[in-house]
């Protein structure tokens, strides 16, 4: 097949009427047969509660053979086979060929790479690959706010494709599926999902701050109190620095600060590990919000290849009191990021965040609060992908479906009090499709992204979140005993 006419036919979905403008007619329909990276038909298939049969066909694809692929990854993908991921290790960062196709045209993002704030290894990873989705999903184009990224993106040298052997693009399915995946986003655009209401934000802030200054008033007459209090604080003021570091314009760019003063979390640190979880979902090697080895085993090492732990066995009895050291943990890496970068600036800003903490507060608050704002969070976020399929070596769906594989969303059964807890991930599917879209617009959102799955035969997947949080406990068990 002639790779030119296959570049230009997603491209066309792209053909707006100003420069970054909203676009009224995409030309999506085609009858061109589409490489394959893979001799097997996307798996986008009703899998409902059937987590093994999603891991039994993620195993398969794994399986086959990875001719074609740039050989630096080849090896990357072999080598982590037979070593344990490090949330520790600093990544080596060297310069990598990145040819992306964006909307039907050639980028070499080679060099851009070392300077891409969410960090080189993703953009390099793509290199071969279609990258429109995950370009619209994530960045500043336009209609989401501002068009930094896009200035940006059309300033980089454009290149011819890689050679055939090189090339892993998307099947004529998964092709067609983002085609019309991106009308949606322009429908979404010409609605007003990505515009941000200054009540709703202004309301958000509200509460956080007035958790914290609640908190820390009482946290020496009331200590127990002040626990919960900014435990709950914590929780809510990671989210809202996650939908801050999502968020595109003048407010969320302004706001980026956020999570290291109220939690000490680094924005470059958080920037660079949010990223690949984004881009690669599930996808082992490249997603460590899943690669926790030895503390968590999602594969048994049998089917990974992976060394074992003698911690593996109990990994569902100690499973859900370990998340309590998530916040930890982040802590932990956006110090050492900090230190690494010597960004004066965001030193600082996570220096305050300690001067609070351990001059304004007892002891056990601050230990306390940390260790309960860490687990609200880990509790729920880590439920909505775990149980899910996790998407083996060798097995690179294209953005859009690889995102309806691994994730799913909560329905909350205990009221407003439990929705406000998730902070908006119990509508994990729309976030990670539209991460930009501020997440108060999300419940709006899930009616109108059922319809377009539906119609398009996408599997969407939702479950009550009690069974959400079951399946998790039950998936770490079953792995235990494998």
């Amino acid at each position: 097949m002639d790779v030119a006419m296959s570049s230009n036919l997603l491209g066309a979905t792209f053909n707006r009427s100003s420069r970054f403008g909203r676009s009224k007619q995409h030309a999506c329909k085609h009858s061109v047969n589409f490489p394959s990276r893979v001799s097997v038909k996307p798996v986008v298939m009703k899998m409902g509660k059937d987590k093994s049969a999603a891991r039994d066909v993620s195993a398969k694809v794994s399986s086959i053979p990875m001719e074609g692929r740039p050989k630096e990854e080849s090896t990357l993908v072999n080598d982590v086979r037979l070593q344990r991921p490090s949330l520790w290790a600093e990544q080596k960062v060297e310069r990598r060929p990145a040819r992306l196709r964006i909307a039907g045209e050639w980028y070499d993002a080679s060099g851009w790479a070392l300077a891409h704030p969410g960090g080189a290894r993703w953009v390099q990873w793509f290199d071969g690959r279609d990258a429109t989705g995950v370009f619209y999903a994530f960045h500043s184009y336009g209609p989401n706010g501002s068009t930094i990224a896009a200035d940006r993106l059309s300033k980089l040298p454009k290149c011819d494709p890689p050679p055939p052997e090189e090339l892993r693009l998307p099947n004529k399915y998964e092709l067609d599926t983002n085609c019309s995946f991106q009308e949606l986003r322009v429908q979404l655009e010409q609605q007003g999902f990505f515009k941000r209401s200054v009540l709703k934000e202004a309301w958000a802030l509200g509460q956080v701050v007035g958790m914290y200054a609640v908190g820390t008033l009482l946290a020496y007459d009331h200590p127990v109190i002040a626990t919960i209090i900014l435990g709950l604080g914590m929780q809510q003021a990671g989210w809202l620095a996650h939908d801050y570091i999502h968020g595109r314009g003048k407010w969320c760019e302004s706001m980026r600060w956020f999570g290291a003063v109220f939690n000490g979390h680094s924005e470059n640190w958080w920037l660079q590990k949010h990223s690949l979880h984004h881009a690669f979902t599930n996808e082992e090697v490249k997603d460590h919000d899943i690669m926790m080895e030895p503390y968590y085993y999602m594969r048994p090492p049998a089917e990974s290849g992976r060394p074992d732990s003698p911690m593996r066995k109990y990994q569902h009895i100690y499973g859900y009191p370990l998340i309590a050291i998530m916040y930890v943990l982040w802590r932990g890496l956006s110090i050492k990021t900090v230190l690494r970068l010597k960004h004066p600036k965001e030193q600082a800003l996570v220096a305050l965040n300690y001067v609070w903490l351990f001059c304004c507060l007892p002891l056990s608050v601050s230990i306390g609060s940390v260790i309960l704002g860490g687990f609200l969070v880990g509790a729920l976020v880590s439920a909505t992908h775990q149980s899910e399929e996790i998407v083996g070596n060798g097995d690179e769906p294209d953005f859009v479906i690889g995102q309806f594989r691994s994730t799913r969303d909560a329905e909350t059964v205990f009221g407003p009090l439990e929705t406000w807890l998730w902070g908006g991930m119990d509508t994990q599917l729309e976030h990670h499709l539209f991460p930009t879209i501020p997440r108060y617009n999300y419940h709006k959102l899930r009616p109108i992204l059922k319809k377009w799955a539906e119609a398009h035969d996408v599997d969407y997947r939702i479950s009550p979140s009690t069974t959400i949080l079951s399946d998790n406990f039950q998936t770490l068990k079953t792995v235990a005993n494998a």
